[in-house]
């Protein structure tokens, strides 16, 4: 029985104790020092809640040739102005990746570093991962809030791995239907729990042509999808309840919060 990323997870997290935290998905291997290089950075830095590493983007992790020509999977998240997030570097050749530790937005949950006192911070009726996301964007919901928090995330060069991403821009139409409706629904759920009023209103423009989109693409191409909107429709008290806890415990204002969306 398949409980979801996020009830397995924060069930894991319910019987350990560590001062840190490491989600890796099975598709993901680690280089030698990657845990090491995030113990450090953390320890120095008290005020960060969690670190991403690079990833390189591989067909198979037993193909040791291909890791080493591989373009990046990504080095973290970033969020645009209409509110799709985004994987940092995605495509890149690895040399253009930072060589000093460098703030972000958030961590990809593929291999996400945590500092377990963020996440118990960030918890909302002691669920760190929403049980409502099931699968999909849930680590963003976790950045969002943790950045909402005023906790500091952290790109940190010397951790690297390669992963076979499954879920990827250009290969949706190969990807399960309940998957892309989640993916749909979790757009809004993120947004009704996140977002700071006048944020949103700033950056209405963007969110407003991009959602035109989506409603496009899913009545002529993807109608299974519009299942997602009935399901946002149906959780709406369950986000406006998590969005008022979340929101009275805010401690950056929006300006703030502009910066890490572009």
């Amino acid at each position: 029985h398949n409980v979801g990323y996020a009830a397995a997870h924060n069930q894991a997290l319910a019987l350990t104790d560590s001062t840190y935290v490491l989600t890796l998905n099975p598709d993901v291997r680690l280089d030698p020092g990657f845990l090491a290089a995030m113990v450090e950075t953390l320890d120095v830095y008290p005020e960060a809640g969690s670190g991403a590493g690079a990833l390189r983007r591989v067909d198979d992790l037993a193909d040791s040739q291909t890791e080493r020509t591989a373009r990046i999977d990504g080095a973290g998240l970033f969020m645009r102005r209409n509110r799709r997030q985004g994987l940092l570097y995605e495509g890149a050749a690895p040399d253009v990746l930072p060589t000093e530790i460098t703030p972000i937005f958030g961590v990809d949950g593929a291999a996400a570093f945590y500092r377990r006192t963020m996440l118990l911070d960030v918890s909302i009726k002691d669920e760190v991962f929403d049980l409502d996301f099931f699968m999909h964007k849930e680590d963003v919901d976790l950045s969002w809030r943790a950045r909402l928090r005023g906790w500091e995330c952290l790109f940190v060069p010397g951790a690297k791995g390669s992963h076979v991403r499954g879920f990827r821009p250009g290969i949706r139409a190969g990807v399960r239907s309940e998957i892309r409706r989640m993916a749909a629904r979790n757009r809004y759920l993120l947004m009704l729990k996140n977002e700071i009023g006048a944020h949103f209103w700033f950056d209405l423009p963007w969110i407003g042509a991009y959602e035109l989109g989506i409603l496009g693409y899913i009545l002529l191409r993807e109608r299974s999808s519009l299942q997602a909107y009935v399901d946002v429709w149906r959780l709406r008290r369950r986000m406006l309840d998590k969005r008022r806890l979340i929101q009275s415990g805010r401690r950056v204002s929006w300006p703030e919060m502009r910066r890490w969306f572009r």
